[in-house]
């Protein structure tokens, strides 16, 4: 079915997380020598000399000319140089104006589109949907891929179902109109027979189904108070622990692919691991679901740089989180149901940026094709 799905690239313009406008503060001569800057600095993850830049650029500048143009750069804060006899390497603002005004996008290639489309075309539920998502976006990449359902309180209620694991223990399924489908285990001091528990998913279905999770658990025991106290003996399991019914855990939204993506770059190579602060908050992320949320719901949300169809990049700093300075984060959202998820990826401030974020994109379209028919 995802085969017969098109979409298009298009030229979205990336926008910084605050919406603030590039300056055109820079000439011609010094926009040039920064994107190329950058684009070197991606290939390499080594600073770049003004002598090799003399020679790559179409300006037909001298060395001294191009060396001048670099300490320029530096002196407004685009660029920066490891030591006093090194090459320059891009800043946080030199990554952000060449995001924003120099990068010119690339195409998601033929064979990259097989792939997601081969990736996606087995995927049976939302879950499967989300795996494979993150699976295939990590391996084309080769960054640390992460996506994100929706949270269960944004979502609708469409059924409830109850099963007898034991004589002791109920499986209770609660199932959302996006397609999201939550389990939650629950023990019991009494054996129910199977009509009663038939008419206990009766009774849940038409007091909370085409409600929202949030509205659900909110109102749960009121909705039950008008109950017989035989009934609501039987349903005390549940009214003791709405929260627990109806509550997200981190580990059921969130799905990450590619750890070792980011520990194979060359500027985890260079370091004293066990003391490097960025290494850890990698570390720290992948391990936290609850700090992928953190990070993405804020990147992410309605308030950052991300609109329809668009993505958002932040910038070392521009992700607020004290040890993920040497890294950005890529992201995007995608439509399941009447909700929406978000996936990206996370990777050194160096990413390949034009290639990456329209792949971001495409998979992110690929997702909302493929659930808009599940």
């Amino acid at each position: 079915m995802f085969s017969a799905y098109k979409m298009k690239d298009d030229a979205n313009r990336l926008l910084t997380p605050d919406l603030t406008p590039v300056t055109a503060e820079l000439t011609e001569r010094q926009r040039e020598i920064l994107r190329l800057i950058v684009r070197q600095y991606v290939l390499t993850a080594n600073p770049v000399g003004s002598r090799y830049l003399a020679r790559i650029s179409s300006l037909g500048l001298s060395d001294a000319s191009t060396r001048n143009i670099m300490a320029d750069l530096e002196y407004m804060g685009y660029v920066d140089h490891p030591h006093t006899s090194a090459g320059r390497m891009p800043t946080d603002k030199g990554y952000r104006l060449y995001v924003n005004d120099l990068m010119a996008r690339e195409h998601v290639t033929p064979a990259d589109r097989k792939a997601v489309a081969r990736s996606l075309a087995d995927a049976v539920t939302a879950d499967d949907v989300l795996a494979a998502s993150s699976d295939i976006l990590a391996k084309l990449s080769r960054q640390l891929s992460i996506a994100l359902l929706p949270a269960l309180d944004e979502g609708i209620l469409e059924r409830v179902e109850i099963a007898q694991l034991s004589s002791n223990r109920l499986l209770v399924v609660l199932a959302a109109s996006s397609g999201r489908v939550r389990t939650v285990t629950l023990e019991t001091d009494n054996m129910l027979a199977q009509p009663k528990l038939d008419e206990l998913r009766q009774l849940l279905n038409e007091r909370l189904a085409g409600r929202s999770f949030r509205e659900v658990k909110a109102t749960f025991r009121e909705r039950m108070s008008d109950l017989s106290d035989h009934d609501k003996s039987i349903l005390r399991l549940f009214i003791d622990a709405p929260e627990r019914l109806f509550d997200d855990s981190g580990s059921e939204r969130v799905k990450i692919s590619g750890a070792k993506n980011i520990f194979v770059q060359p500027e985890f190579q260079r370091r004293d691991l066990a003391n490097d602060d960025g290494f850890q908050g990698i570390i720290e992320l992948i391990d936290n679901e609850e700090v992928v949320i953190h990070v993405l719901e804020r990147s992410g949300g309605e308030t950052s740089a991300i609109t329809k169809g668009g993505i958002a990049i932040r910038i070392g700093s521009e992700l607020e989180e004290r040890n993920m300075t040497g890294y950005s984060l890529v992201c995007t959202k995608y439509q399941i149901g009447g909700e929406r998820g978000i996936i990206g990826l996370i990777g050194p401030k160096r990413m390949d940026y034009a290639r990456i974020a329209p792949l971001v994109e495409y998979v992110a379209r690929a997702m909302s094709g493929v659930l808009a028919i599940k």
